[in-house]
Parts: structure tokens; C-alpha cells; sequence
């Protein structure tokens, strides 16, 4: 990959960087005025705690998303983004312009789904033994 390619994904990266701060912010405004408020009826106390449920859920998924960014812009630091973790092929310049924290080139993520796909899981975790995967193969 060349310096202005990686220079281009280090700014698309600093850039949704600065705009998940931006959210988390505003979303930790929200939080602390729905906190405030002091609900008359257990309606209103359900309808603040869904709400609040709802914002926390959204703060999560961009902390874990700006945990992405964080670790792409330390991989560009050390030299080691773009760089596939399954099969150690470099990812294609297109495909990180898009996804830029993608830690798989596009064959290895498709393999990964399709995989997943075969698996029935139960939290994340396959319910049955690998081994009776591989009889079907």
C-alpha cells in the first residue's frame, strides 16, 4: 500500500473517529437528562429506562467501534495495517476505503460468514461438537 493510500485511510479513520466522540458526548448529555428526570408514573419510569437501555446500547456499540478505529490507527503506526489476520494476504485498498478497521481481506471474511452461517450458535458459541461439521463437508 502506498504512503498517500495509508495517508487517506489514517484521515477517513480520524474523521469517524471525531464524529463517534461527537455522539458519545451528545449520547452522555442524554443520558445524564434522562437520569434527571424524576418519572411521575411507572409508565413514564418504563418509557425513561427503554430510552435510557436504548442510548447505553448505542454508546457500546461505539466504543467498541472506536476501539476498532483505535487499533487501525495503531496497525498503521506500526506498519502492520492491511495486513489479512486469517490468511496474512494483504486487504485490498478498495475494500479498507469502505471498512477501514476490516481486520480480513474479502475471501477470508466470506469464509468466516460462511462458516457462521453453518453453525448454529447458542450466545455466539456453537452448540455442537465442530467434528459433525466436518462429516457434511
Amino acid at each position: 500500500m502506498t504512503k498517500k493510500e495509508l495517508k487517506i485511510l489514517r484521515d477517513l479513520l480520524l474523521q469517524r473517529r471525531q464524529e463517534i466522540l461527537e455522539r458519545v458526548g451528545a449520547s452522555s448529555e442524554e443520558i445524564g437528562m434522562l437520569q434527571a428526570e424524576n418519572a411521575a408514573d411507572w409508565v413514564d419510569r418504563v418509557s425513561l429506562d427503554d430510552a435510557m437501555n436504548n442510548l447505553m446500547s448505542k454508546e457500546s456499540e461505539l466504543a467498541r467501534e472506536l476501539e476498532g478505529i483505535m487499533e487501525s490507527i495503531k496497525k498503521i503506526d506500526g506498519g502492520e495495517y492491511g495486513i489479512c489476520e486469517q490468511c496474512y494476504n494483504g486487504i485490498s485498498f478498495e475494500r479498507l476505503e469502505v471498512v477501514p478497521t476490516a481486520k480480513y481481506c474479502i475471501r477470508c471474511k466470506n469464509e468466516i460468514e460462511k462458516q457462521q452461517r453453518r453453525r448454529p450458535n447458542y450466545r455466539g458459541r456453537s452448540t455442537i461438537p465442530t467434528e459433525i461439521f466436518e462429516w457434511y463437508d
